[in-house]
């Protein structure tokens, strides 16, 4: 169970008690900016509502004397303190439609399919993909498309270098399957289907991999 299943499937038992509840401990081997990522993409996407480590501002005192004009900055002496506190853990609580999406990947998944959804470049596709592999008819056609998809990879400077070389990763394994075999495993389609929800670029591009 991937992580946005798995904190969506652990806030489902607490549907429509209005509560905000802790969810840090479903991510025990996660950092902190990990969490964060993980949470603002569900955030993004409406299926949960959010609240805890908010950030932390610090304060100044300004300071003038009326009688020479003089003015002066200095530090509130309540920053140590802020510094010194520990954030309030991030809590969270699922929506409606984070619900509805939740129900429909369990069904999704207990019939043997997969519902991803791609989005990017003016389209918003959704792939079912049967559990079993994916066979490619046209090898060259495929490989030229998997460049295709690589070429924008390195162009799109919106997403973190570490992302990038991961779904060229996948992408140029991919290429080297069906140039061996002419398929591609189930877990490996599901993989690269996922980065078209993480990269608008690349949405529509993938709907044209798996389309023909």
């Amino acid at each position: 169970m991937n992580n946005y299943m798995k904190l969506l499937y652990h806030l489902k038992q607490f549907e429509g008690d209005g509560k905000f509840h802790p969810i840090e401990q479903l991510f025990l081997d996660s950092t902190t900016n990990e969490i964060g990522n993980i949470l603002k993409e569900l955030l993004d996407e409406k299926f949960i509502q959010l609240t805890g480590r908010e950030p932390i501002y610090e304060t100044f005192l300004f300071e003038k004397n009326l009688m020479t004009g003089e003015s002066s900055l200095t530090e509130s002496p309540l920053n140590k303190l802020k510094k010194l506190q520990e954030p309030d853990e991030y809590k969270a609580k699922i929506t409606f439609a984070g619900a509805k999406y939740l129900k429909e990947e369990i069904q999704m998944k207990e019939s043997g399919k997969y519902n991803i959804n791609a989005s990017g470049a003016g389209s918003n596709n959704t792939f079912v993909i049967e559990s079993n592999n994916v066979t490619s008819e046209n090898k060259p056609n495929f490989t030229a498309k998997i460049e295709e998809i690589i070429n924008a990879l390195k162009l799109d400077q919106s997403i973190s270098s570490e992302l990038r070389e991961k779904a060229i990763l996948d992408l140029q394994q991919a290429s080297n399957e069906v140039s061996k075999t002419g398929k591609l495993p189930e877990k490996l389609v599901k993989g690269i289907l996922e980065y078209g929800s993480q990269i608008g670029s690349i949405g529509s591009l993938l709907f044209s991999l798996f389309s023909n």
